[in-house]
């Protein structure tokens, strides 16, 4: 365990060094964040670059698309297939189009950092989605508690296995993101609480299904005696449990695995008893906030804090159909 908190720790040092470089400056950032009109003459255009059409992002994007018809916004959409320099020559081009607005889901919170300065210094206001940015430069963000996501999927497990001790594996996603390090650190909340309990391995999947597949499947080969799987997002919880099953074993029964994001094959999943529990994340109300914070701000109403929060809920077996019957329901 004390491994476990120094590597925390070192993360967010390194996480600090890289603000503490980019803060303190004197830029007018109410000017920035100022009223403005249409450089159309007609609607705002929101270029819009987010990391990977994940399942979660094509959610996400659905709450966009509502948001921007509602609000009667253009948003040009870029997928930038999870590399940051594809990522950053999108903002090049947002800039050089002149939009309105950018609003950004980003690769890593680090390697955005110049895209944010060159938005700046083109006086285009940028906003951030899902994805926060490391710096401590005033800026509206619009996501969820990582942290409390990750410490209730954690603690949800503890629980179902009802054990002092146990050994316990983490899926991570991509290493740096801030959304993997903040449910890290509820992970580790979680564990700090059940100090019997080994962190056998962690590692990255990087958000995918597939991959936490593979991932898994070497720990099973390599170990008999795992009682819990945490899945930092539920792509790679459902990998799990594909391994799971494909080693003859029984999900949710002789390895619990648990997640985060409710997207519906999760959901199913816990109903079926597969998987523990989903924290849910609205990815569609992200978007539509993303969006409605770009209007509101390009219009003269910004919100009231630059950081907006969603909360975050676990779901389990007795309530999941709640889920799948609104957000899931089939015409």
């Amino acid at each position: 365990m004390k491994k476990v908190i120094a590597i925390l720790l070192t993360a967010c040092m390194l996480m600090a060094t890289a603000t503490i470089a980019f803060a303190g400056d004197d830029f007018d950032y109410d000017n920035y964040y100022r009223a403005r009109e249409p450089k159309n003459g007609e609607n705002y255009v929101i270029g819009y670059t987010y990391y990977w059409s994940t399942e979660f992002i094509t959610l996400m994007n659905e709450g966009v698309a509502a948001e921007a018809e509602k609000s009667g916004v253009e948003v040009l959409y870029l997928d930038a297939q999870n590399d940051t320099a594809q990522q950053l020559s999108q903002v090049d081009s947002l800039i050089a189009q002149d939009v309105d607005a950018i609003l950004v889901a980003n690769v890593d919170a680090d390697a955005i950092v110049p895209a944010w300065e060159a938005a700046k210094e083109a006086d285009i206001p940028m906003f951030f989605v899902n994805m926060e940015i490391n710096t401590e430069d005033p800026h509206y963000y619009a996501g969820p508690d990582d942290v409390l996501a990750g410490y209730l999927e954690a603690s949800a497990g503890f629980e179902k296995v009802g054990k002092e001790d146990g050994v316990v594996c983490i899926l991570d996603g991509p290493i740096g993101q801030v959304p993997m390090l903040e449910r890290q650190a509820g992970n580790y909340k979680a564990l700090e609480e059940h100090p019997g309990w080994e962190l056998r391995a962690e590692q990255t999947a990087n958000w995918e299904r597939d991959q936490a597949q593979a991932v898994v499947e070497n720990w099973l080969e390599a170990w008999d005696d795992i009682d819990m799987i945490i899945g930092q997002n539920d792509a790679m919880g459902l990998g799990a449990i594909l391994a799971i099953e494909a080693k003859g074993l029984v999900p949710n029964e002789d390895i619990v695995v648990v997640g985060v994001d409710a997207i519906e094959d999760a959901c199913i999943a816990v109903k079926e008893g597969k998987q523990l529990c989903t924290v849910y994340q609205d990815a569609g109300l992200e978007g539509q906030l993303g969006i409605q914070i770009c209007v509101d701000t390009l219009s003269g109403n910004p919100p009231a804090e630059y950081s907006n929060r969603i909360n975050m809920t676990n779901w389990f077996q007795d309530n999941v159909d709640e889920l799948l019957n609104t957000l899931y329901a089939k015409d």
